[in-house]
């Protein structure tokens, strides 16, 4: 089939190619208005003049700078009210808009920014940002509640260490440019006003499923999956559980998601299929009730923006198969993805979204294929070799992206998402009817036992998946370059087994071979890499010192015990270095009695100063590194040292940094803080 059955989806990559192009530049200028005017008046006389290759060139070009155009606006702090336009200010009012995320030690919620105080006076604002209350001194906080907050919010750090996770960039794409750690005197609650009645009920719907499953679900881990995979809330999960569906290539299960929703909507039309057939217009009757009892569930789970796409993505879907279109099932896609990117252009570069097109239009193009290749006769088997095929078409189309941004593969996600797929049927039916029913005693009880034992039966199979050995193949790192690259191999090899056509073949093997020499390539120069790192870890300490593909690690207890920091400080890192060899080592080993170690890297001396000392250094040192607030005043210390940088990490007090940075400056000594560069490495010459 031709590329022109699809016009749909040649203006839906000429709206892309205008939000990547703001999204890479941030440029706009008012000469764009003029631009779309030309464009929209040569659009219209091209339809008059009947001109095919006109009218699709000014199409594409306005659908471009539409794109353009929209994702500047859509950017939060573009607008003139702003509060990072403001300035200055000591007071500022917000609304809770979000439900509350409950963290170990903090009540997490989204606010508005309503207005801010000025020396001047009050004045609107604009603006979203993150709270987080003390749970020891706050009450949890409510949608719509109103508070008085002393003191300006905090702009997100950028990230601190090479390869880090980019939680600033992230909270832009939402549109969050500031968050607030609040103490009881800090803040004053002025008010309740409900900003949505609609989303009001949904997050009071939350809070009731809650109070439902977890009176009926005895078991935490039963709980804490149906609590997820129902209605979106995470916060009973625990690390075991999360690191084995991650491992099992099932983490999508435990939030709600496009699985869900089509889940949903596959339940709906097999149990409302008669529809179609006893009623006169049955057919749109059948997509009206199934349209309408989607959008119930999306709104029941917060209209969450993973549950919007979906619902808005089979909401096209149903609509398009009612109307007779399911030939053209990309149009259809394209027309969703359309809607959702004028609704918000930064979706598009949303890890879901991305993941949850390419997952569906897997399915579309290769499940017809692959599911000629057996015919079983057996249902059973027949149900089993459709599941592995929906399965295999999903994960092939979303493994390079998978393997871009999470650095890892679920080696048996084909053993996995079946049996996921499966009990996902019983759960998410049985959890909803347990919500419904939950008043009549025997109803209840049989709904509550069908949705223990199928959540237990889902987290054992997937703890056994887990405990295979190489269940997950981790360590990857891959650019964007041969990301492109490995698609381009994909979509090579489906198109030789679809058109028996060798020239595709060739160039596959092409660029299979170039891909190996790269990374042979790459691979050689990790081997002879030598690098130490002092890195950025918010209150702690951590060097990381490098040869070849192993590297030591040297942290106190509390970083080498503490999984979720290696993996958002550093495990990225070592996957970019190649690492194949990690030994952590407690610095309390190599530690002298006065808090010293010294440390030789390819000849550099090195002195790191761990516990209070008031003496005065001798000799000389290549660097110092400072931690847990080792020296107050440098003069004394460094009087008669010698050393070309002095280094002070998280670890010391923020007044502390800001006191040595003045004295190195009148010292005339060299002195960087971790807080305010990242990370800081040197590489053997």
């Amino acid at each position: 089939m031709k590329f022109n059955a699809f016009p749909v989806v040649r203006y839906l990559l000429c709206l892309i190619a205008g939000i990547l192009a703001y999204l890479q530049t941030h440029y706009f200028h008012t000469v764009f208005y003029y631009l779309a005017i030309a464009l929209l008046i040569t659009l219209l006389l091209s339809i008059f003049l009947g001109n095919a290759l006109l009218r699709g060139l000014s199409a594409c070009l306005l659908l471009s700078l539409s794109g353009w155009v929209l994702t500047y606006y859509k950017t939060a702090i573009n607008n003139p009210g702003h509060f990072t336009n403001q300035g200055a200010f000591t007071y500022y009012q917000a609304i809770i808009t979000s439900n509350t995320e409950v963290k170990p030690k903090t009540y997490k919620v989204e606010a508005e920014m309503q207005q801010v105080r000025t020396s001047e006076k009050w004045q609107k604002a604009t603006g979203k940002i993150l709270l987080y209350f003390n749970k020891t001194e706050a009450k949890r906080p409510q949608y719509g509640d109103i508070f008085l907050i002393k003191n300006m919010p905090s702009e997100v750090d950028s990230p601190k260490n090479p390869e880090e996770f980019d939680y600033r960039q992230f909270l832009h794409n939402k549109g969050i440019y500031a968050h607030h750690f609040l103490w009881q005197n800090e803040y004053l609650q002025v008010g309740h006003q409900v900003p949505s009645q609609v989303l009001n009920i949904a997050y009071q719907s939350n809070l009731y499923a809650d109070s439902v499953f977890k009176a009926h679900l005895e078991t935490i881990n039963e709980y804490a999956l149906t609590n997820a995979m129902v209605v979106g809330t995470r916060n009973d999960i625990d690390d075991d559980l999360l690191n084995a569906y991650s491992a099992s290539g099932a983490i999508h299960v435990l939030s709600v998601s496009g699985m869900h929703v089509g889940i949903l909507f596959l339940v709906l039309s097999v149990v409302l299929k008669w529809i179609k057939t006893r009623i006169s217009y049955g057919n749109w009757i059948f997509t009206i009730i199934v349209l309408i009892l989607l959008w119930a569930y999306a709104v029941f789970t917060g209209l969450s923006s993973t549950v919007l796409r979906a619902t808005v993505m089979f909401s096209f879907i149903q609509i398009g198969t009612t109307i007779n279109r399911q030939h053209n099932i990309y149009n259809i896609l394209a027309v969703s993805a359309l809607v959702l990117l004028f609704y918000n252009p930064y979706w598009l570069v949303d890890v879901g979204f991305q993941l949850s097109y390419l997952a569906i239009i897997g399915i579309v193009y290769l499940h017809p294929y692959l599911n000629q290749l057996i015919n079983p006769t057996n249902p059973i088997i027949r149900v089993l070799w459709e599941g592995t095929v929906v399965c295999f078409a999903a994960q092939l189309f979303t493994a390079p992206l998978s393997i871009y941004y999470f650095h890892q593969f679920p080696t048996y996600f084909l053993i996995a998402n079946p049996f996921v797929a499966f009990f996902s049927f019983f759960i998410l039916p049985a959890g909803l009817l347990l919500l419904v029913f939950s008043w009549l005693p025997v109803v209840s009880t049989f709904f509550a036992c069908l949705l223990k034992w199928s959540c237990y039966l889902l987290n054992e199979t997937t703890f056994i998946i887990e405990k295979l050995p190489l269940s997950t193949l981790k360590g990857f790192s891959i650019s964007v370059p041969e990301l492109l690259a490995w698609y381009a191999v994909i979509f090579l090899i489906i198109a030789f087994f679809r058109h028996s056509e060798l020239k595709y073949l060739r160039v596959s093997v092409v660029l299979l071979v170039s891909l190996a020499l790269f990374n042979i390539y790459e691979d050689y120069q990790q081997s002879r890499q030598k690098q130490l790192t002092f890195h950025f870890i918010p209150k702690q300490i951590g060097i990381s010192v490098f040869d070849g593909k192993s590297v030591a690690f040297l942290g106190d207890s509390n970083v080498i015990g503490n999984k979720k920091l290696y993996n958002f400080h550093l495990k990225n890192y070592y996957d970019k270095q190649g690492v194949s060899n990690q030994n952590l080592l407690n610095i309390e080993a190599y530690t002298n009695k006065q808090g010293m170690t010294f440390l030789d890297f390819e000849g550099k001396k090195i002195v790191w100063l761990q516990k209070p000392f008031k003496g005065a250094l001798q000799g000389k040192a290549d660097y110092v590194l400072l931690s847990n607030n080792a020296i107050r005043n440098l003069a004394p210390s460094f009087a008669g040292f010698q050393t070309d940088l002095i280094i002070i990490d998280e670890s010391n007090k923020s007044y502390l940094v800001e006191k040595l940075k003045h004295q190195a400056d009148s010292l005339r000594l060299n002195l960087v803080a971790l807080r305010d560069v990242g990370a800081y490495s040197i590489t053997s010459q």
